[in-house]
């Protein structure tokens, strides 16, 4: 260790003075915005910049090195790379040199070489390209598959057994899913936004999250999801998929220049992670595969750019990140038009989009019911995130009380799944046969002849997508009648309620899009029965949906424009924007929050709001302040004994930040992780250092108290940056 004091100026190689008892090494920090003072600031006071104290430490051990007449030796600062052609960003830099000028860097700015940035985001696009191609090809040919294999057996033995092997198929593909989840990837159930939106707000990710594994558990439990027949879409877990991809991908092509070799003398070395650049950075091209995801989702590169704007909020919304993921979007949809097309597809087949514009016509008397429907609709989506969160606390605190957890999780999922296909099946047989008309449109017969269709079938038994385009057709007037869209809609709200809580990788975007469809569709096919409206009940669809996605998101411009680009029609603009401002204001006044943002509380995610609250307004700093253990106050030169007190006290809550007092004034703070990877480091160093004579037979040690002995001569030194690694 090095001894000496640090100055409150700028360290000099002649500025340490005589070293401390203990060997300490006592750090003073600048006061925020430099310069003198006593920095008594609560929680932070400012701090020492990372090179200035590698720069301190290298000519401190030159000094301590030299000969007693002792020269004057240079401080060393830390290399930058240089800028990187694009065959050394494929193929990896050494990971770091030796000496050359060092910058500093802002807070918010990663000052990676551009072409790397660029490289990164263009990898991540053609990467969610083929996973989008792959996922929707096995996904079409599985349901394909299932609905033929039921459909022959309800024409040869009848529908019950029809059912009966439709459980029967969906409850299979659920315990592959539910087993892969609970015992290799527990972290992919669920759609993933509440945590790629704490990750994209600035928090550090959870260490288990956006690893190799989970990326291909969650590609794989997400299209099971979908053949298995739950009421879920692919939104959530694609866009957490693209953050995944392009967090792997920025680790393995942006982490080499962000590492740093620091010679610290002729024999020993150390590696500096600058963690901010990376996460920084990191963040960016996280954004960029979400908004890759979206755009391919729904055929709409500006959709999926409005959408992550929307997510993470223009507090957190980098300047370069507009013109990136504008670019990355563009490509991914062109390559999946390309993949496709070379296996005889098309993008519409697989997309909720209206290749031929279809009739959207509606008039000034439609507009009060349209604001009737929206606000009724912002009551009903309010009540069904409350619902669908409610459900989830109490499934939590059920599954505690299981003894053997992780089987009754996964027995309550599959036997879920299995409901959802005999609900389904059920409340399709309510529903009157009819024949096939002349739009063209795909319907599932189920138990009607040949030449007829089922309408609840072809909106329960079938994926969220088709049931969507039925609904929003201008084309299949009186084809759906409104008693088969009221019988849809009980069935699936239900359903989908009821799912919350489960470890389902899925995303409930297009399901609240279908509830909206549903109600408004029911909505618009009655009045027109009536002769109170003129405009296709296709129209009352599409502002029903817009009106039930907004309210559960809490989203607007982006809503709207998905939505209108669904449909393929830009006249139906302004009515989409009304419902949405009606349907968002009254939801507002109901829930202060989205569904994402509830479970991003719920599961006590850090994260900042772009706005103070106004429940804090005319409050004081002193009133939201934590009530600590005596423990764990550190001081700045705190013994081991000391720190491992502070953890062990907060164990329970698992604090992660503890304040560092010099007498009672607060000169920073350090996390958790930070003391312990320091304990973990210490314990490492003294099983390296302990002499041979103390060590017992395979190198334990021989005794407790001369272990005992070594630590309590080891003392922590603080480095008041709460950003120092």
């Amino acid at each position: 260790s090095f001894s000496g004091r640090v100055p409150r100026a700028r360290p000099h190689p002649g500025s340490a003075a005589a070293p401390r008892r203990d060997g300490s090494i006592p750090l003073r920090c600048l006061p925020a915005g430099g310069g003198g003072g006593s920095g008594r600031i609560a929680r932070w006071a400012g701090g020492w910049k990372m090179a200035d104290l590698q720069a301190w430490l290298l000519a401190e051990e030159a000094r301590l090195a030299a000969p007693e007449n002792g020269r004057p030796i240079p401080a060393l600062a830390i290399p930058q790379p240089a800028s990187p052609t694009l065959m050394d960003v494929l193929t990896r830099r050494p990971k770091a040199t030796r000496v050359a000028s060092c910058t500093f860097v802002q807070p918010k700015t990663h000052r990676l070489p551009d072409l790397l940035m660029w490289v990164i985001a263009l990898i991540t696009a053609v990467g969610m390209a083929g996973i989008n191609f792959v996922s929707l090809l096995v996904i079409e040919y599985s349901l394909k598959w299932k609905f033929d294999v039921m459909q022959r057996v309800i024409d040869s033995y009848g529908v019950a057994m029809g059912m009966l092997v439709l459980i029967g198929m969906s409850v299979c593909v659920a315990i592959a899913g539910a087993t892969i989840i609970l015992w290799y990837a527990p972290n992919c159930g669920g759609s993933g936004l509440p945590e790629v939106k704490c990750y994209l707000n600035g928090s550090h990710v959870l260490p288990s999250f956006f690893t190799v594994r989970n990326l291909f558990v969650r590609i794989v439990t997400s299209i099971l999801a979908n053949v298995a027949g739950y009421p879920v879409g692919r939104e959530g877990p694609t866009v957490t998929i693209g953050g995944n991809l392009a967090y792997l991908v920025s680790h393995r092509f942006a982490m080499p220049y962000v590492k740093q070799w620091v010679d610290l003398s002729p024999n020993v070395s150390t590696l500096i992670v600058d963690e901010e650049r990376f996460a920084h950075a990191t963040r960016i091209n996280v954004a960029v595969g979400g908004a890759c995801a979206m755009a391919m989702l729904f055929n709409t590169p500006i959709g999926g750019l409005l959408y992550m704007f929307e997510e993470i909020s223009p507090s957190a919304w980098p300047v370069e990140l507009t013109f990136r993921a504008f670019v990355a979007t563009t490509v991914c949809t062109l390559v999946s038009y390309t993949l496709l097309g070379m296996v005889d597809k098309e993008i519409r087949e697989f997309v909720i989009f209206a290749w031929i514009p279809e009739s959207k016509e509606w008039s000034a008397g439609d507009v009060p019911i349209f604001v009737a429907m929206s606000a009724f609709l912002g009551v009903v989506t309010s009540y069904h995130t409350r619902m669908m969160l409610e459900v989830a606390r109490l499934r939590q605190r059920w599954q505690a009380r299981i003894r053997w957890r992780r089987f009754g999780v996964a027995t309550e999922t599959v036997l879920y799944c299995a409901l959802c296909s005999l609900v389904s099946g059920l409340m399709s047989l309510l529903a009157n046969c009819r024949e096939i008309g002349g739009s063209g449109l795909q319907y599932v017969r189920f138990n009607c002849a040949e030449g007829q269709y089922n309408p609840v079938a072809s909106l329960l038994v079938n994926t969220s997508h088709s049931s969507v385009k039925l609904l929003f057709s201008g084309s299949n007037e009186g084809e759906l009648l409104y008693k088969s869209s009221a019988l849809a809609f009980l069935a699936y709200f239900a359903l989908n309620v009821g799912l919350a809580g489960l470890p389902v990788p899925g995303g409930a975007f297009t399901a609240t899009m279908l509830l909206g469809g549903l109600f408004g569709r029911c909505t618009g096919a009655l009045l027109r029965e009536a002769g109170l409206v003129t405009a296709v009940s296709g129209v009352y669809a599409v502002v029903g949906a817009s009106a039930m996605l907004c309210g559960f998101k809490q989203m607007a411009a982006a809503v709207v424009l998905i939505v209108v680009q669904c449909v393929n029609d830009f006249s139906i603009t302004p009515v989409v924007m009304l419902s949405v401002s009606v349907a968002l204001a009254v939801n507002r006044k109901m829930n202060e929050k989205g569904h994402d943002e509830e479970q991003i509380e719920r599961k006590g995610l850090p994260f900042l709001e772009g706005e103070v609250p106004r429940s804090l307004d005319g409050s004081f700093a002193f009133e939201l302040m934590d009530i600590l253990p005596e423990q764990a106050k550190l001081r700045p030169h705190a013994s081991v004994h000391e720190v491992e007190a502070a953890l062990e006290a907060t164990r329970e809550e698992s604090r992660t930040d503890f304040p560092v007092l010099e007498g009672d004034s607060c000169v920073g703070i350090i996390t958790r992780a930070h003391l312990k990877a320091t304990l973990e480091s210490l314990e490492a160093h003294i099983a390296a250092s302990t002499p041979s004579s103390l060590a017992g037979p395979g190198g334990s040690f021989a005794g407790g108290e001369t272990r005992r002995r070594l630590r309590r001569s080891v003392v922590l030194v603080w480095i008041a940056n709460h950003n120092s690694k």
